[in-house]
C-alpha cells in the first residue's frame, strides 16, 4: 500500500488539511516502483481543482537516497575535472595538489553546516531561502542571483566544452552543432519528472565514477612503472620548476580553477526539498559527498602529477582554444600506459560528464529562479510548475539565459573559457561563504529563541569553528587573487574574471535593500518553525525515521554498488 502518511510533503505541496491528505482528496497518487534503498516512490500530482488553469508552484518530492548521493557527486564531476584539472596542473604538482586539499576542507565545513540546516528546514531554495530568513532579504535576493548566475556561467562552460572531446571524433563538424545539441538533451532531461531527472543523474554519474576508479588504478601502475614502461615516482616533482611553478601566486590562482572542478556538492541542500525523507536522506548523503570529493578530486590531482610534466603542451594548449580531443589529463594518463583505445573511452566519458554537469547545473539553476519568483525575487511567471512539479518556465528561461553566455565562445580563443571558469568560480565561494554566516546566524537565534541541541536531528561537528575557519578561509582565497593578477604584470583577464562577481553581488545586495528598504532579522524574532523538519513534528520525524526499509536483492545489490563507488 502507499504511504500517504508523509504529512511533510503534502504540506509543504500546499495540502493545509491533512485528514483530507490522510484519505487522499484533491490528490492523485502514483506508485513509480521502489528506489532502490528505500520505500516506493511517490510523486504528488495536484489536480485541477478549479478546472482552469494548468500549472501550480509546487515542487513534488520524489527524489530518493540514491538519487540525492549521486546527484551531489555527479553534479560536482564535468569538464572541470575531466578537463579543467590540466589547467590547474600547469601551475605545478605541487599547486594543484595543495589547491585541491584546501577547496575539500572548505567543502567538509560546508557541507555540514548546510546538513544542518537542509535536514532541519528542508525548503524549496535552499541556502538561498535561508539568506532571506536568517539574515536579510536583501542578502537573500543577492545570494539567489548570485547562485543562479554561478550556475548559468557553468552550464555555458559545459556547452563549449562538449566540443572539445567530440572534435576528436568529428573535427570538421563545427563545434557549435555540439553545444546546441547538449542543450536539447539537458532541457529534455529536466522536463521530466524529478523522478526522472535523479535517475537519469544516477546513471551518468555511476559512469563518471567508474571512469575515474580506473582512472586511479591505471594511474598508480604507470607512476610505480607497472604500465608504460617507465617508473614515474615523483620525478615529475623535481622536474625543471616543479613542484610550484609560479611561487605563491601560482598556488592562489589555482583555487579558483579548483573551487570551479569542485562546486556542486551544495546540490544536496537545493535537492533537499524534493527529497522524501530529509531527515535520513540529507545527513548521509552529507557525509558521503566529503569523503568521496576528497578521493574522486584530490587522489587523481595527485596521479596525475606524478606522471604528466606540468609544461605538457596537451594542458598548456587547452587555455588557447586547442579543440584537439587529446588535451585531458586522463586521456595523457591512459596514453603513457600504452592502452591505445584510450583515447576514445575517455572522450566518451568527458561527453557523458558534461551532459551530467549541464544537467544538474540546469536543474540547479531553474530550482533558484524558481523559488526566486515565489519570494518576488524574480517575475512570477518563473514560479509555475507543470502538474508534474517541473518549473518549466524556469527551465526554459535559464536555457535561453546560458545559450546566450555559450555564444561567447565564439568571441576569441580560450578566453571566454577562462572568464567563465573565474566568474562561476568565484560565485560558488561566495555561496560558500553565505552558508557560513547563515549558519552562524540560525545557531545564535537557535540559542536566543531558548532551542536545544539535541532537537536537531543532524548537527554540524566543530561548530563554531568550522563555519567561521572556512568563511576565513575562502575570503583570503577571494581577495588573494589580486596577488596572481598584478604578479608578472596586470593581467586583466584574471583580474576581472575573479573580481568582477564582488561588485555584482554587493550591487544586488545593496540595491534590493535601498529600494525595499529590507532590515537585518532580529534573532529574537527570525522564524525557526516555518517549514520545519518537512512540516512534521518531532515525534512525527522519529516514527518515520523508524519504519523499516524494505529491500530486494536489486535494491541491495544497488546500494552494495553505490556504497562502494558514490
Amino acid at each position: 500500500m502507499v504511504n500517504l502518511a508523509r504529512y511533510g510533503s503534502l504540506r509543504h505541496s500546499g495540502y493545509d488539511d491533512i485528514d483530507n491528505a490522510k484519505t487522499g482528496q484533491g490528490l492523485e497518487v502514483e506508485e513509480l516502483g521502489t528506489t532502490g534503498y528505500d520505500t516506493p516512490i511517490v510523486e504528488e500530482i495536484p489536480v485541477e481543482m478549479d478546472g482552469g488553469g494548468e500549472s501550480k508552484t509546487e515542487l513534488v518530492r520524489g527524489l530518493s537516497q540514491r538519487c540525492i548521493s549521486f546527484i551531489a557527486l555527479g553534479g560536482v564531476i564535468g569538464s572541470g575535472l575531466f578537463i579543467g584539472t590540466g589547467t590547474a596542473l600547469s601551475a605545478g604538482p605541487g599547486s594543484a595538489l595543495i589547491a585541491y586539499s584546501i577547496v575539500s576542507v572548505i567543502i567538509y565545513f560546508t557541507m555540514t553546516s548546510l546538513g544542518e540546516l537542509a535536514t532541519y528546514l528542508p525548503i524549496p531554495g535552499s541556502f538561498n531561502a535561508y539568506g532571506t530568513r536568517f539574515v536579510d532579504p536583501a542578502f537573500g535576493f543577492a545570494l539567489s542571483w548570485n547562485y543562479w548566475l554561478n550556475w548559468v556561467s557553468t552550464v555555458a562552460y559545459e556547452a563549449g566544452a562538449v566540443a572539445i572531446p567530440i572534435s576528436y571524433w568529428l573535427p570538421q563538424v563545427n563545434f557549435a552543432v555540439w553545444g546546441i545539441s547538449l542543450m536539447v538533451i539537458v532541457v529534455t532531461i529536466n522536463c521530466v519528472t524529478v523522478r526522472g531527472y535523479g535517475e537519469a543523474e544516477f546513471w551518468f554519474a555511476l559512469v563518471k565514477i567508474l571512469a575515474i576508479c580506473m582512472f586511479i588504478i591505471v594511474g598508480i601502475a604507470v607512476a610505480a612503472g607497472g604500465l608504460g614502461g617507465h617508473h614515474y615516482g615523483f620525478e615529475m616533482w623535481r622536474y625543471k620548476k616543479a613542484p610550484f611553478v609560479s611561487g605563491f601566486g601560482g598556488v592562489l590562482n589555482t583555487f579558483i580553477q579548483a573551487g570551479f572542478s569542485m562546486q556542486g556538492s551544495e546540490l544536496v541542500g537545493v535537492v533537499a526539498a524534493e527529497s522524501q525523507r530529509p531527515a535520513k536522506l540529507i545527513p548521509r548523503a552529507t557525509r558521503q559527498i566529503v569523503f568521496r570529493l576528497a578521493i574522486f578530486f584530490v587522489l587523481s590531482v595527485f596521479i596525475m602529477g606524478l606522471i604528466i610534466p606540468y609544461d605538457d603542451p596537451q594542458l598548456i594548449n587547452m587555455d588557447s582554444g586547442n579543440d584537439s580531443g587529446v588535451i585531458s589529463p586522463f586521456t595523457i594518463v591512459f596514453l603513457k600506459a600504452g592502452i591505445e583505445p584510450a583515447a576514445h573511452i575517455m572522450n566518451a566519458v568527458m561527453v557523458t560528464s558534461s551532459i551530467s554537469a549541464c544537467s544538474s547545473g540546469l536543474y540547479a539553476a531553474c530550482r533558484t529562479v524558481h523559488v526566486m519568483a515565489m519570494q518576488g525575487h524574480a517575475p512570477k511567471i518563473l514560479g509555475r510548475t507543470t502538474r508534474r512539479g517541473v518549473p518549466l518556465h524556469a527551465l526554459l528561461f535559464c536555457a535561453v539565459v546560458t545559450l546566450g553566455l555559450w555564444a561567447f565562445n565564439f568571441v576569441g580563443q580560450g578566453i571566454v573559457f577562462v572568464f567563465l571558469t573565474g566568474v562561476s568560480g568565484v560565485a560558488g565561494y561566495l555561496a560558500w561563504a553565505s552558508i557560513c554566516v547563515v549558519h552562524i546566524r540560525f545557531r545564535m537565534a537557535w540559542k536566543r529563541q531558548g532551542h536545544r541541541l539535541d532537537e536537531l536531528r543532524y548537527r554540524a561537528p566543530l561548530y563554531p569553528f568550522g563555519p567561521v575557519f572556512c568563511f576565513v578561509l575562502i575570503c583570503v582565497v577571494i581577495f588573494g587573487q589580486a596577488y596572481p593578477s598584478f604578479q608578472n604584470g596586470f593581467d586583466k583577464i584574471t583580474f576581472f574574471s575573479s573580481f568582477l562577481e564582488l561588485p555584482l553581488f554587493a550591487l544586488f545586495w545593496i540595491g534590493w535593500k535601498r529600494w525595499k528598504r529590507t532590515k537585518v532579522v532580529a534573532l529574537a524574532t527570525m522564524d525557526l518553525d516555518s517549514g520545519a523538519r518537512g512540516g512534521l513534528t518531532l515525534e512525527e520525524e522519529e516514527d518515520m525515521l523508524a519504519e523499516p526499509s524494505k529491500r530486494g536483492f536489486k535494491a541491495a545489490a544497488l546500494k552494495v554498488v553505490a556504497g562502494i563507488l558514490g
